[in-house]
C-alpha cells in the first residue's frame, strides 16, 4: 500500500469545488477511498481525524459524489445520514440505501462503490473488525466466539442508536480540536463507542454467549477500589471490569443498580473531585485540570459546573 493510499492524520479538512482539487486529494490525501464527481459540478467538504484504531469525519456535498475503496482492510464503517441519501453497492452487486434519519453499517472489504446524492450530509466513523470482536468478548464475556451480525440499514430512533451518534459527534469534535496534551477522556469515548455499537445496533444474529451480570456489592466494591486507585492513569472500561471480575455489560449494570451511575460517570466525577481547585499551590486552572486528564477547557468547565454548580474560576476565587 502506498503512503498516498492511507496514513494516520490527527486532523484533516478538505473543501473541494473543482475536479483539480479532487484529483489532488485522490493522489495525496492519505485517505482510504477515492472520490469522483457524478457530473460536471463538484462540491465536497469533509473534516475529521483518522488513526489506526478509529476514523471519524463529517461530510457535506451539494453536488453529490462517488467513492471507491483504494485498499483492502478489516474495517467497519458506521454512517448516520442527515440529508440526502447514500447508496452502497457490495462486491456481489447488492445495493443498500440509507436516507435522512437512517444509518448504514458496512464492512469495508465488502464495499465496491458508494454514491451520495446531491445535498448529502452525514457523520461517520470507521473502526477495526478486531476491535468490534474484542468489545463483543468484553461486553458479553470471553466465551463469545463470533461477531454479531448487524442489520445493514436502520432507522435512528432508539436511545441506544442516538447515543452511538452522540459519541461519534463528540469524538469528531474532540479529535479535530486535539493537541499534544494527554487526554484521558477521548480514549474512553473510543472504547464506549465500540460497546454502544455492539450493545445497541440492531442484530440479525446474536453473540454465541452472554454472561449474566453479577450484581453483588463485593464486585462493585472491587470496581470502585480499582477506579479510586487509578484516577491519574488512563484506564479502560475493560480494565475496570476485569478488576471487578465482571463482563463490561455486568459492570455497567452492577454500578447503575448499586450507585446509580455508569462506570465512566463515576470515574469522571472522581477526577473532578480531585481537581484541587481550592488548593493554592501556584497551579493555573488549566494545569490542575490537565493533571487529572482534562485537556479541553470548555469541556472541563461544563463538567465542573454540572457537578459543583459553579465555574472553576469561581471556585478558585
Amino acid at each position: 500500500m502506498r503512503e498516498s493510499d492511507w496514513r494516520p492524520q490527527p486532523a484533516f479538512h478538505h473543501a473541494v469545488t473543482d475536479t483539480g482539487q479532487l484529483d489532488s486529494i485522490n493522489a495525496g490525501g492519505g485517505l482510504a477511498v477515492s472520490f469522483a464527481p457524478p457530473g460536471k459540478s463538484v462540491h465536497l467538504s469533509f473534516e475529521g481525524s483518522q488513526s489506526k484504531t478509529l476514523s471519524v469525519w463529517r461530510t457535506e456535498s451539494r453536488s453529490g459524489f462517488m467513492t471507491k475503496p483504494k485498499m483492502e482492510a478489516e474495517l467497519v464503517t458506521i454512517r448516520f445520514v442527515d440529508r440526502g441519501a447514500m447508496v452502497q453497492f457490495d462486491r456481489k452487486g447488492r445495493d443498500r440505501i440509507a436516507g435522512p434519519s437512517q444509518a448504514i453499517l458496512t464492512s469495508f472489504d465488502a464495499m465496491r462503490i458508494g454514491q451520495a446524492t446531491p445535498g448529502f450530509c452525514a457523520i461517520s466513523a470507521t473502526v477495526g473488525r478486531d476491535a468490534v470482536m474484542a468489545a463483543c468478548r468484553a461486553m458479553f464475556g470471553p466465551d463469545s466466539a463470533t461477531v454479531p451480525v448487524f442489520e445493514s440499514v436502520v432507522d435512528v430512533q432508539t436511545p441506544g442508536l442516538l447515543s452511538v451518534r452522540a459519541t461519534i459527534e463528540s469524538l469528531q469534535k474532540r479529535l479535530v480540536a486535539a493537541n499534544d496534551d494527554f487526554d484521558m477522556i477521548t480514549p474512553l469515548l473510543q472504547e464506549v463507542l465500540l460497546y454502544q455499537l455492539v450493545g445497541n445496533w440492531p442484530l440479525l444474529g446474536r453473540p454465541s454467549s452472554e454472561r449474566t451480570p453479577d450484581p453483588t456489592g463485593r464486585a462493585v466494591r472491587r470496581a470502585i477500589d480499582f477506579i479510586e486507585g487509578n484516577l491519574q492513569r488512563a484506564v479502560t472500561l475493560r480494565d475496570i471490569a476485569q478488576a471487578a471480575g465482571l463482563s463490561v455489560r455486568g459492570l455497567q449494570s452492577a454500578l447503575k443498580r448499586r450507585i446509580g451511575c455508569s462506570p465512566i460517570q463515576y470515574l469522571i466525577a472522581r477526577r473532578l473531585d480531585h481537581a484541587d481547585l481550592l488548593v493554592d499551590d501556584g497551579d493555573t486552572i488549566s494545569a490542575s485540570a490537565r493533571r487529572w486528564g482534562f485537556v479541553h477547557m470548555s469541556d472541563f468547565s461544563a463538567r465542573y459546573r454540572a457537578r459543583f454548580g459553579c465555574l472553576p474560576r469561581e471556585t478558585r476565587r
